[in-house]
């Protein structure tokens, strides 16, 4: 028994030391607060976005690095002592990496793999792939999310009444979707080189826009990943149409799809430290 116990403890510090607390490389592109700024993976053009879009303060240590040799992005944080801008908008930050145009940042890029923004209808059958391993500390309210924001021009510089927000959750902990779920669909994925059926739990909150996301009902903390978004966007004209009072099915089809953002949505209005990261990598584009 005491052996056992002694092996779970060395593992567990194993698994702590495999996380650096500073980046691999020093001559690595390095975000060391909030910002953002663009790299080329071996793939496709990216920004990365150390984005704690509603932290006031905060004490600690964070980073995000893009490590060319890897053609991979490590985020790291340390924080504590947090204030949040506003309470009621529960989590505290996302931070990200995006291809495509950003409504929020008026900023982007894409290349003909997948030019962005694309109108709905006009949406090719793609595959976004990444390898991603995420971590955390102290039962942190987080997730691992992408999300598109589809709007009414291609354009916009803000998000607003008849726009959508569509995100796809695959891990979750402590922290649930916005509004009410509204259905369940199974849409495939590849993970790890093999097809694999999740069942997606479907919210929907007509807010500021219209808020909807697929939920995983498993939790998938790391993996290789293929997945289909037109997929998705094909089935969300079905939830708009049943949910929005705002936009119409037809309305939805002349919408556009303006960027594909992965990232770490964290924290909660009873949080006050936070410490976990993550690494994405083998990003790439692929016809289905």
């Amino acid at each position: 028994m005491k052996k056992y116990l002694l092996l779970i403890v060395f593992l567990l510090l194993l698994i702590t030391l495999s996380f650096s607390q500073t980046p691999k490389y020093k001559d690595a592109f390095i975000l060391k607060e909030p910002s953002s700024g663009d790299v080329i993976t071996k793939n496709l053009p990216l920004t990365i976005e150390l984005n704690f879009w509603n932290i006031a303060k905060y004490e600690g240590n964070t980073w995000m690095a893009f490590y060319k040799e890897e053609d991979a992005v490590e985020y790291y944080a340390d924080i504590k002592n947090i204030i949040l801008k506003d309470k009621n908008s529960w989590v505290h930050g996302y931070p990200e990496v995006y291809y495509g145009y950003k409504p929020w940042s008026a900023h982007g890029n894409s290349i003909e793999k997948l030019v962005l923004p694309r109108k709905v209808l006009e949406f090719p059958d793609v595959l976004f792939n990444l390898k991603y391993n995420i971590w955390y500390e102290r039962n942190l309210s987080i997730n691992f999310a992408m999300e598109t924001w589809i709007t009414k021009e291609p354009y916009q510089k803000t998000v607003t009444a008849g726009d959508i927000e569509m995100m796809v959750w695959l891990y979750a902990n402590r922290l649930s979707p916005a509004g009410r779920k509204v259905a369940e669909v199974k849409i495939p994925i590849i993970l790890n080189g093999n097809q694999k059926d999740i069942v997606w739990e479907v919210y929907f909150s007509p807010g500021s826009w219209d808020y909807i996301a697929y939920k995983s009902k498993e939790n998938i903390i790391q993996g290789e990943v293929k997945i289909p978004i037109k997929d998705f966007i094909k089935h969300l004209r079905t939830v708009i149409a049943n949910n929005s009072s705002r936009i119409t099915a037809e309305k939805y089809d002349q919408m556009y799809v303006t960027v594909w953002e992965i990232g770490t949505e964290f924290g909660d209005p009873y949080t006050n430290e936070a410490k976990f990261g993550w690494t994405f990598s083998n990003f790439n584009i692929e016809s289905k």
